[in-house]
């Protein structure tokens, strides 16, 4: 499923996670309770500051959890990941990607406090209808000073829509 020849950096940063979902579910997400998943395309934004960083916490979320610790981990079983768009630094950007992201065209965080737990946003969960484009984001973060220095696209899984 993951493209194991990726190699993430072990810098502290910030990330959206993109994947794609065929299939709609229901599934308990914790404290959160009861949620629903719908077909297309959903983007987890999170920041990664622990040991290993961004390396950690990307490889955590890419795999299977026997022990759920983070909503992500009640609902990746049934996603595919596509891409990690990733950028380092010690500045908390979590909260203004969720913003951004949710300007897009036909975005909605329908789970209230997804991802949220230790922010003010209504959720750091992301759907689209289509999938989103890494340029065009790119562009707007770097436009209003929100990635300073590396910036990084890794593609995760190829079969699912993923691309050099």
């Amino acid at each position: 499923m993951v493209n194991q020849s990726i190699h993430i950096t072990g810098q502290q940063g910030t990330y959206a996670l993109i994947f794609k979902c065929e299939t709609p579910f229901h599934a308990a997400a914790g404290k959160l309770g009861p949620i629903f998943i719908t077909t297309g395309y959903w983007i987890y934004v999170g920041s990664a500051f622990g040991p290993g960083g961004l390396r950690s916490r990307l490889t955590h979320h890419l795999k299977p959890s026997t022990r759920p610790h983070w909503h992500l981990d009640y609902i990746k079983h049934a996603l595919h990941p596509i891409e990690a768009w990733v950028t380092v630094g010690l500045a908390t950007r979590e909260h203004d990607w969720t913003g951004i992201l949710s300007t897009l065209k036909g975005a909605t965080r329908p789970i209230a406090g997804f991802g949220a737990s230790d922010c003010p946003c209504r959720s750091h969960l992301i759907h689209l209808p289509r999938r989103p484009n890494f340029s065009a984001f790119k562009i707007e973060i770097k436009a209003i000073k929100l990635a300073k220095g590396a910036f990084f696209r890794y593609v995760v899984d190829q079969e699912n829509g993923g691309t050099h």
